[in-house]
C-alpha cells in the first residue's frame, strides 16, 4: 500500500499526518510527504535543498513528526535518508528517499498544487492520499479549493481531514451493487483503529421499495459481521443524499463510493463532489 500526504505550512497538515501515522501503524505502508515549491525548482536556479529553504525544513519536520507517531513501526523506515535530488527530466520534482523495509519519501514538486498532487499520485501509483482541508476556508498554498479539486479528480481514494479530533463514527454511503473488496476492507480498517461506530447507508432509489434497499445491504453486512464489527444500515432517498452527507458532524468520517457505474457518481458529477468536501464540517473519505 502507498499513502501520499500531500502539506502545508497550516495546522490542517499536522492533522493529516497524525491519521496517515494512525493508518500507517497497522498497515505499514510506503508513505509519501509532498510539498508544493512553485519558486525553488526553477529553471536555470540552482535549487537549495538545506534547512534554510522553509518547504525542506517543513517536510523534515513532519517527517520527524512521522516518525515519532509511528512509534515502534519507525523502525521499518530508516531515519537518515539520502539528500534531496533532482528527479527524472526537468526540474519539476526533488526528492529525498528514507530507504529501510518501507519507504518514507519526501518529494517537493513544481506545479500548481493540485496537479503537483495528480501528478504525484499518478507516477507513484499512490492507493491513498490523505490531506488536510481548513473549515475556516484558508488557503492550500494559495489554492483554497486544493482538496476538494484532488478528491474530485484523482483516481485513488481521496481521504480529507477537517479535524484533529478522533472520529467517532464511519458512516458509509455506497451502491451495494459495485463496491469493491479494497473499499470494503479500507472501511473495516478505519473503523478498526478509530474504534468508531460504523453506519452504512443505502440509496433509495424512485420506484424502489426500502425493504428492498435493506435486502441488497446484506451481503455487506454479512461482511462485516465476519470482521466482528456492527453496523447500523440506514436508507435514505437519493433526494435526500446530498444533505445528508452535508449534515455530517466533526466527528464524523462520511465515506461516499462513486464509480462510473454508481448511482452515487451520477448524484455528484464532477466539481459536486469539490463543493462538498471543501463545504462540510465533517471529514470525507472518497472511494473509488
Amino acid at each position: 500500500m502507498k499513502i501520499l500526504i500531500p502539506v502545508d505550512e497550516n495546522t490542517y497538515s499536522m492533522y493529516a499526518i497524525r491519521h496517515a501515522a494512525r493508518l500507517a501503524r497497522n498497515t505499514w505502508p510506503d508513505l509519501a510527504l509532498l510539498a508544493i515549491d512553485k519558486k525553488g525548482l526553477l529553471p536555470g536556479k540552482e535549487p537549495d535543498f538545506s534547512d534554510s529553504n522553509p518547504k525542506v525544513r517543513m517536510l523534515h519536520n513532519y517527517c520527524k513528526d512521522m516518525l515519532a507517531l509511528l512509534g515502534s513501526s519507525s523502525e521499518l523506515y530508516v531515519k537518515e535518508g539520502e539528500p534531496f535530488q533532482m528527479k527524472g527530466h526537468g526540474r519539476q520534482l526533488a526528492e529525498e528517499e528514507h530507504t529501510g523495509r518501507k519507504k518514507l519519501q519526501l518529494h517537493v514538486r513544481n506545479a500548481s498544487p493540485v496537479k503537483a498532487i495528480l501528478e504525484e499520485a499518478e507516477d507513484d501509483d499512490s492507493d491513498l492520499i490523505i490531506m488536510g482541508c481548513s473549515r475556516s476556508g484558508s488557503a492550500w498554498e494559495s489554492s483554497p479549493h486544493a482538496p476538494g479539486k484532488v478528491a474530485d479528480r484523482a483516481e485513488c481514494p481521496v481521504l480529507v481531514i477537517k479535524d484533529e479530533h478522533p472520529v467517532s463514527k464511519v458512516v458509509c454511503c455506497l451502491d451495494h451493487a459495485h463496491v469493491t473488496q479494497e473499499s470494503l476492507e479500507m472501511i473495516n480498517q478505519l473503523v478498526t483503529f478509530y474504534n468508531a461506530e460504523l453506519e452504512i447507508v443505502g440509496i433509495l432509489k424512485h420506484s424502489q421499495l426500502k425493504s428492498e434497499v435493506e435486502q441488497q445491504m446484506g451481503e455487506v453486512l454479512d461482511y462485516y459481521l465476519k470482521h466482528n464489527i456492527r453496523a447500523l444500515v440506514r436508507v435514505v432517498d437519493e433526494e435526500s443524499l446530498e444533505a445528508f452527507i452535508s449534515s455530517g458532524t466533526q466527528r464524523d468520517l462520511m465515506a461516499v463510493w462513486l464509480s462510473p457505474k454508481s448511482t452515487l457518481q451520477r448524484l455528484f458529477p464532477r466539481e459536486k463532489i469539490a463543493t462538498l468536501v471543501n463545504k462540510a464540517l465533517s471529514s470525507k473519505l472518497i472511494l473509488r
